[in-house]
């Protein structure tokens, strides 16, 4: 295994993986509630922080999109099928990751409703048009990304204890990344 195998990512690349999975969750936890939540002031509150939510997710995704145009990846991709595989998983997830909060942003104009983040009404850039089929849009890709992050961490899982590589401690906190104990073993000889 090389060095740049097994070598941690960046603070910042960490940072910024991990910033974007708690948004992510945040958002579409707020999303589920959200279904079942009675209409009125506290409703379109938490609205409204599901909504800010999406926006920090699409500003860092935008943020992460052009770190990796001007910081060459640490490593080659992995060769063969497991590395075409990596790069469609990022791929999608960067494409959904953009299309969500587009389509939530577009299902609020269409059906003439204001769109509030951050407690700042933000207007339509132009006419929106489709109604609510950018409410079905937006449902049906946050359940995807929630498939592919599925994906993502049995991946990354596969990566630690079936090919036993560095796949997964490169993106952990440095805490986590310690060396593991052995093992203690009790046998016959041990009193």
């Amino acid at each position: 295994m090389h060095d740049q195998d097994t070598a941690p990512h960046s603070p910042v690349t960490r940072a910024l993986h991990w910033a974007g999975a708690l948004l992510v969750a945040a958002a579409f936890g707020l999303g589920l509630m959200l279904e079942d939540w009675p209409r009125g002031p506290q409703r379109d509150y938490v609205m409204m922080i599901h909504y800010s939510l999406g926006t920090l997710v699409l500003g860092l995704l935008l943020v992460r999109l052009v770190r990796r145009l001007l910081v060459p990846a640490l490593k080659a991709r992995e060769p063969g099928l497991a590395g075409w595989a990596a790069t469609a998983m990022h791929l999608s997830l960067y494409a959904m990751m953009l299309a969500l909060p587009v389509t939530g942003a577009f299902d609020r104009w269409a059906r003439g409703r204001r769109l509030a983040v951050f407690d700042i009404v933000i207007p339509p850039p132009f006419p929106i048009g489709g109604g609510r089929i950018w409410r079905e849009a937006h449902t049906y890709i946050g359940w995807a990304i929630a498939a592919f992050v599925l994906l993502h961490v049995a991946a990354a899982l596969w990566h630690h204890f079936a090919r036993r590589d560095a796949v997964l401690t490169r993106m952990l906190p440095s805490a986590a990344r310690r060396a593991p104990v052995e093992p203690v073993r009790l046998d016959a000889h041990t009193a």
